[in-house]
């Protein structure tokens, strides 16, 4: 059997392993006892994903080490991440792609939300964003004191349960012979379809995946510019309001990562990004308000 560590951002372990017999696959291993359950989610998130239009690695066993540490074995999906694929992509495959992502996470319609579900997501958003605050009590930024603020008086009533990649950034998603396909499924906070939304922009607008990358070409901004406002047009189609909620959404994901900063250029990268957010949600209050 021969092993190869694949790395990874988890702190998992991440291996592609051939057996004695040539079958390739991934195996996936929680870092400690404490992270079992998260990774046990994650691995019922992929295996339970189901979609006509996108597709995820199968699950072929699961189970636990001598060391007690949960682990699963998967497909191994040998393709190029969308963040790279859509540096060279043609522009004219732009919309199919956008139309696929959206008819994989978005509902076709605007969803009714009940008053149990509305006051559920109004509480989680409530501690998390209580979390927050506690955490970046030393960080005197005005920005993230302008962001908390918005975030902690938004109506969060919304966004309605549903099903939730998790961590849905162009380099979780993989194009294999013109397929795409979900990878590293994350436990989430909150299951709504609103944070994977959000996750998108992070990456399209905001750059997340390219902010170690010394330049990026105008080529690949260009595409990411329309990448960005095909999604917000085709979510704008199923329901207006939805689009400012997901640019909520993706402010509390930016918010997130500060607690996690350890340098000055990715804490300098995420207030510029932060400020932008803001500005963007304002406009689009204002335009909300002139209605």
């Amino acid at each position: 059997m021969n092993c190869y560590n694949l790395g990874g951002h988890s702190g998992c372990q991440i291996h592609l392993i051939e057996d004695d017999d040539g079958n390739v696959f991934v195996r996936k291993v929680s870092k400690d006892n404490a992270y079992n359950k998260r990774l046990e989610i994650q691995c019922e998130k992929q295996t339970t994903f189901k979609n006509r239009f996108i597709k995820a690695p199968i699950v072929y066993r699961q189970g636990y080490t001598e060391e007690g540490l949960f682990y699963f074995d998967m497909e191994y999906i040998q393709g190029m991440t969308l963040a790279e694929y859509i540096k060279t992509m043609e522009i004219g495959k732009v919309k199919g792609l956008v139309e696929s992502l959206v008819l994989s996470l978005v509902p076709e319609q605007k969803e009714l939300v009940t008053e149990e579900e509305k006051q559920k997501a109004i509480d989680i958003f409530s501690n998390k964003i209580s979390e927050l605050k506690k955490c970046l009590v030393n960080k005197n930024e005005p920005v993230i004191t302008q962001a908390l603020h918005l975030l902690e008086n938004h109506d969060w009533s919304i966004m309605k349960p549903s099903l939730c990649h998790g961590d849905m950034t162009l380099e979780n998603i993989i194009i294999r012979n013109d397929c795409l396909y979900y990878i590293d499924f994350l436990d989430s906070f909150y299951d709504s379809w609103f944070l994977d939304v959000g996750t998108l922009l992070q990456d399209v607008q905001v750059m997340w995946s390219y902010r170690f990358q010394n330049e990026v070409s105008m080529n690949t901004v260009l595409r990411l510019i329309v990448f960005r406002d095909l999604l917000l047009d085709e979510i704008n189609k199923i329901e207006p309001s939805y689009v400012i909620e997901i640019y909520y959404a993706l402010l509390q994901k930016l918010i997130r990562i500060f607690p996690y900063t350890t340098d000055e250029q990715t804490d300098q990268f995420l207030l510029q990004k932060t400020e932008m957010v803001l500005e963007k949600i304002f406009q689009l209050e204002n335009e909300r308000r002139a209605c």
